[in-house]
């Protein structure tokens, strides 16, 4: 998992840090009218510090997909078919880079870290000008789609928030400053501190001889290590994002507090789910399909949401399992669960089902597919 390499994971925690701290001073330095130019810049020489060629790769990648989003808005014949066509353009670095994974032959002559938040910012960008016609300047465009805090993974900006807290930043404050640093520190001790503990606890149990009882743990601690991950950058991205003036939106909302599959969604790397269920969900969705139809695409839309991250068979039956937690839920009206009507028993049972069952699909991303089926085994000793 590359997020545990010890290098990577101090390069971006240090041009992070840097970044926090630059963001700061000038703020309180510079006037108004300068934060958009000064922002641009050290977007570039953070990105640039980690590296020369993905750096190269997000410049390029920029100015296509804005030359895409100019020549929508000024599209008048076939929008809707160039609509669609210059979102599916915005996906093929993507796919290529996914298909790498079956063709490793494929030359790789750039680095593809975070190309799948490149997608969904441009992809989104194309909504915004679609259904609004409004214009999107380069220089703000530019600074949205390189903005370092949440260049590799989320909170996931959306266009139409971006620009809102683009063209009026938040005014820092000191006591707003050291607000944001306590919360990067926090965000440092889950990546950095929490996250080894609970990491070499897991890789030492892993390579025990596998009973029930260990597997029941393993699956909790896989569940944690994803999520003091994601949580972990997202502290990072939200104080750093701040400290520029830039409310990033919260990715994280007690999720073990979620009592059915769709609430846990909305409090689970929210701003993918809320990407997901507006751009595929909602269309789909949209003309208030009864629960069978309301299911499928449901299910359809969890099975997207698993392939985003990845094209091979443990993320295919992943998509297929959350599509049917998902689908099954909306088929039999288990959706809402408020917790004010409901008996406090059933209201943790039901956070206890809905937490372990996605327990299970976080062994997706922390073992092997070898290990994932030695562990399945292991709850049967």
């Amino acid at each position: 998992m590359w997020y545990l390499e010890t290098d990577t994971l101090f390069m971006l925690l240090i041009a992070t840090g840097a970044m926090l701290l630059f963001s700061g001073i000038t703020r309180l330095l510079f006037k108004k009218s300068l934060a958009p130019h000064v922002l641009i810049f050290a977007n570039i020489a953070v990105i640039g510090l980690i590296s020369w060629q993905l750096l190269v790769f997000s410049v390029v990648y920029m100015f296509i997909t804005y030359i895409l989003v100019c020549n929508l808005r000024r599209r008048k014949v076939l929008k809707k078919t160039m609509f669609t066509v210059f979102s599916l353009l915005c996906t093929v670095p993507f796919f290529y880079g996914r298909m790498h994974e079956f063709f490793p032959q494929l030359p790789m002559l750039i680095t593809f870290i975070g190309i799948a938040y490149h997608m969904l910012r441009a992809v989104d960008a194309l909504y915004f000008v679609y259904y609004t016609e409004m214009k999107i300047p380069f220089l703000a465009y530019a600074n949205y789609m390189l903005f370092f805090p949440t260049f590799t993974a989320g909170p996931i900006f959306r266009y139409r928030d971006w620009i809102r807290v683009y063209e009026n930043p938040k005014k820092l404050t000191l006591d707003d400053f050291v607000s944001y640093v306590k919360r990067f520190i926090r965000g440092m001790f889950k990546k950095m501190v929490v996250l080894w503990f609970v990491s070499t606890l897991f890789n030492r149990i892993l390579n025990l001889e596998l009973h029930w009882y260990w597997c029941i743990l393993i699956v909790a601690l896989s569940y944690l290590t994803v999520y003091l991950d994601l949580s972990g950058y997202s502290d990072l991205a939200i104080a750093t994002g701040s400290a520029m003036g830039f409310t990033v939106p919260e990715n994280f909302r007690k999720p073990l507090s979620s009592a059915s599959f769709t609430i846990f969604w909305r409090n689970w790397h929210i701003t993918l789910s809320d990407w997901v269920r507006d751009h595929i969900f909602v269309v789909l969705n949209g003309k208030r399909l009864g629960r069978v139809a309301s299911a499928l695409v449901g299910f359809a839309t969890m099975f997207v949401m698993e392939m985003w991250h990845g094209f091979t068979l443990p993320y295919v039956v992943g998509g297929i399992y959350n599509g049917l937690c998902l689908g099954l839920e909306n088929l039999f009206g288990l959706t809402k669960a408020d917790k004010r009507k409901m008996k406090k028993p059933i209201y943790i049972f039901r956070c206890f089902i809905v937490n372990a069952a996605f327990a299970f699909n976080t062994l997706l991303f922390t073992v092997t597919t070898e290990q994932f089926f030695e562990i399945m085994r292991g709850f049967i000793r």
